[in-house]
């Protein structure tokens, strides 16, 4: 089926199916625990080391002591799981299995919720996304987060991915509402895929002030398929126009470690600093130390740098008299779908594949599953 937008065209097709069922996502939620303690009804416990199982009647919490598993590699030790379908941890309510993997790091161990797709991108809409918006925003985030959740399925280890900013910060069941369901349920199985059939991680922000960015524009890495796009409809709501000003000083020392930490590179004269002009359609910044010409990532300051200094990638660096000021709009790394772009999208009667097919012009959706 072809479906045309104001936006881009959307191709929405069925591949040959991959997993007979819904797929299982294994999410990392708990880090370094010493101790962890698991309550449901008629659990059973499974100890993969000595290969050995255990059914319990009725409620009843099971304590494991982590610090006794004397290992020096990832192994997973315990699983634990209930024919309800929900297991507490934390005075949380998980859906599907929790495993235990020893942490390499420390003595203690790593917690792991196993649950199938659907059920982990209908809890997971309430955290990346706020559950009261219209709900073809939330069908659009449901794609692309399980398009992020499905890329990573096929990476090895124990865990598919962290409950975290550093992947998708999932949620629990009872972050589940009726429009985080339906949203979930109405894309069931679909993903995005690049033009050369690759599935490629969806990214996501709050808000890209104006335009996206390509990864490679932010990280450094290409992936198929994405390309810069502008975002005229975030502008009304979220974060302000944002400006930081900074000494000479401190933002040559800011350089310096970006330099260090990214390019192997240091600032030859720090006496002799010199800015070359900036604007919004640079994604680097370029400065002389002495007579020597640096170029370095914006995004790259943000990273070492932080949100509070730098809210976005999205911004420009200017000299202000005695000092440095930084100009910016927008909220996160600005690559892929900006949510508060869609949230206005969906307000104006766009469809969520209209939405996707603006943020992802060169993806197509596909049915997996």
């Amino acid at each position: 089926m072809i479906l045309k937008t104001g936006c881009s065209i959307l191709l929405l097709t069925a591949v040959s199916t991959v997993w007979a069922r819904v797929p299982e996502v294994k999410v990392l939620i708990g880090k370094s625990l010493a101790e962890v303690n698991v309550l449901g009804t008629d659990l059973k416990k499974t100890l993969h080391y000595n290969k050995s199982s255990q059914q319990f009647a009725g409620r009843k919490m099971i304590k494991f002591k982590c610090q006794a598993a004397n290992l020096k590699r990832p192994e997973l030790l315990a699983s634990v799981s209930s024919p309800t379908g929900f297991i507490s941890w934390d005075d949380s309510k998980f859906q599907g299995e929790l495993e235990l993997v020893k942490n390499p790091k420390t003595p203690n161990c790593d917690l792991i919720n196993k649950v199938p797709m659907d059920s982990y991108i209908a809890s997971l809409l309430s955290k990346e996304m706020n559950a009261t918006w219209p709900i073809e925003a939330l069908k659009a985030q449901a794609v692309a987060a399980r398009t992020y959740a499905y890329q990573r399925i096929n990476t090895d280890g124990f865990y598919h991915l962290e409950s975290s900013e550093k992947d998708q910060v999932s949620g629990t069941f009872l972050d589940v509402t009726q429009r985080t369901l339906q949203a979930s349920k109405d894309t069931q199985g679909e993903i995005l895929m690049g033009p050369t059939g690759k599935i490629t991680p969806a990214f996501f922000h709050s808000k890209c002030g104006g335009k996206t960015y390509r990864p490679d524009q932010v990280w450094g890495g290409m992936e198929d398929g994405y390309q810069q796009v502008e975002c005229p409809f975030c502008h009304k709501t979220g974060m302000k126009p944002w400006k930081h000003e900074l000494g000479k000083a401190k933002l040559t020392d800011m350089f310096d470690r970006v330099l260090s930490k990214y390019y192997s590179d240091k600032i030859s004269n720090r006496r002799d600093i010199k800015l070359l002009k900036d604007s919004a359609d640079r994604t680097e910044l370029r400065f002389y130390s002495g007579t020597k010409l640096h170029v370095v990532k914006k995004s790259y300051l943000r990273n070492l740098f932080g949100r509070e200094l730098l809210p976005s990638n999205n911004y420009v660096l200017d000299v202000k008299g005695g000092h440095i000021e930084f100009a910016g709009h927008g909220y996160g790394h600005g690559v892929g779908m900006c949510q508060l772009g869609a949230l206005e999208l969906a307000k104006r009667g766009y469809t969520y594949k209209d939405i996707l097919a603006h943020y992802f012009p060169q993806h197509q959706l596909k049915k997996i599953y």
